[in-house]
């Protein structure tokens, strides 16, 4: 029997998407592993990424095209086949630089090794029909279907969208489902104990990099063509840390000082705690706590990579009490778990996990009782700051009042001049107590240096 000849590059994409389709892994991960893995050329490595990041971004889209010529549903068909059908009809209305003929072709090969002949033909005809009526695909209706219009032309899904049109309006969303299917560009922090932005912007355009300095933080720098980051020089010294602007605010509005005790209760993998002891310059402490060992390791790693020595670590579940920190912490940092769909242009697999109301109320509670919990480490007069990646009010706004209604003893600070100092594309709403909140939404910014979607708060402890 004749052996099915399969593209290995293809069959490395469809290995991962059928991980991500399964749950067992995140995009970025498996996409990072298998890369490490493989001795690929770069333009190899740059057409695995693009379909793999392409499907997994235009998950609905596809799915919408491939149900009108598809005499099943996808639904009913086995997760390999189905991520065969995505890869081709991604190709085929999205991409203009593989021929449609090698699209079908190498789509079948893959459905002959994974299915059986009926299931490679299946395949041929569905495809070939869509190269047929590309340009006749019905789509829903704008004006009668708004919420599924959106949700399935720029891939959003539908609960999530139906939930932004009454808060944020048509023109909103769509800005922000745009943005979240844009290519972002790599942030980076500078990490200012070794050199300045300027300096590390020279060392990278030396090396034919492009970089534009970032615009609301004196650390960021926004680059492309920057390869194997991990692998880069630079990175490797400890020049710089992958970092979005928006995350990088966070530390700057807990203002940490040299010579202060800080507790970052949600640490891991150490963004925002290496910043918070780079604004220290290195100088007094900061206990950075996290539930994963694993997760806290990487917090180790980065530490040293950066230079960093004022940083202990403690595995400690940010929901139970550590009683040695009672009063203790000058500032204490809640980045707490959420949903994290304000970061789905970074990591666009997380829109398709469950939105439903059972998930909400989990995640609520469980940032509630972090909150509660970390609130404790604080002396009194010490200042605390509660963010998240989120855009949702449950886990931001509503979470910081429910706090506040238990907590008398905690107040917001007005953070207005935090903002009109760095010109912040602040989202504002009749929902939000103007200046005390922060919420940052993708494709709101006004800026083609674009940020993720971030809230954050400032509280002070008077007793």
């Amino acid at each position: 029997m004749k052996k099915t000849k399969v593209d290995p590059i293809r069959e490395t994409i469809l290995t991962i998407l059928v991980q991500i389709d399964s749950k067992q892994g995140y995009i970025n991960i498996l996409l990072s592993k298998s890369l490490d893995k493989k001795k690929l050329s770069t333009r190899d490595a740059a057409f695995i990424t693009e379909i793999t990041y392409g499907v997994v971004r235009n998950r609905n889209k596809l799915d919408w095209a491939l149900s009108q010529f598809s005499t099943k549903p996808l639904s009913e068909t086995a997760v390999l086949i189905r991520n065969i059908l995505r890869m081709g009809v991604y190709q085929l209305l999205f991409l203009d630089k593989v021929p449609d003929y090698a699209v079908c072709n190498e789509s079948v090969q893959l459905a002959k090794k994974y299915g059986n002949p009926g299931i490679a033909k299946f395949v041929n005809s569905v495809l070939r029909n869509i190269i047929r009526n590309r340009e006749n695909i019905r789509w829903p209706d704008r004006e009668k279907e708004t919420a599924l219009y959106i949700s399935t032309i720029y891939s959003h899904p539908l609960q999530i969208v139906e939930r932004w049109l009454k808060r944020f309006g048509f023109a909103d969303t769509v800005k922000i489902c745009q943005a979240n299917n844009k290519i972002p560009t790599l942030v980076i922090r500078t990490n200012t104990l070794k050199l300045s932005r300027s300096d590390l912007k020279g060392i990278l355009e030396k090396e034919n990099i492009s970089v534009r300095e970032g615009l609301f933080t004196e650390e960021a720098l926004h680059v492309k063509g920057l390869p194997n980051v991990t692998k880069f020089p630079a990175y490797r010294v400890g020049l710089f840390q992958i970092q979005d602007e928006a995350s990088i605010l966070v530390s700057h509005l807990l203002d940490p000082s040299p010579g202060e005790f800080i507790i970052d209760v949600c640490s891991a993998p150490g963004g925002k705690t290496t910043h918070l002891a780079q604004l220290m310059a290195n100088k007094g402490s900061i206990l950075a706590m996290d539930s994963n060992k694993s997760r806290l390791i990487m917090v180790k790693s980065n530490c040293r990579r950066l230079g960093i020595d004022i940083v202990k670590i403690r595995q400690n579940n940010g929901a139970i009490l550590a009683e040695k920190y009672l009063k203790a912490a000058d500032k204490v940092l809640i980045d707490v778990p959420c949903t994290g769909l304000g970061v789905t242009r970074r990591k666009p697999d997380l829109r398709w996990q469950t939105y439903d109301a059972k998930r909400f109320e989990q995640l609520t509670e469980l940032q509630g009782r972090i909150l509660d919990i970390a609130s404790n480490y604080l002396k009194i007069d010490g200042r605390l700051v509660y963010s998240t990646c989120s855009t949702e009010p449950e886990e931001n706004e509503e979470a910081v009042s429910r706090f506040l209604e238990k907590h008398s003893n905690f107040e917001l600070e007005d953070l207005s001049k935090f903002i009109k100092e760095r010109k912040l594309p602040v989202y504002e709403s009749d929902q939000h107590n103007q200046n005390k909140f922060i919420q940052i939404l993708p494709g709101l910014s006004n800026s083609d240096l674009d940020l993720d979607g971030f809230f954050m708060v400032k509280m002070i402890r008077k007793g």
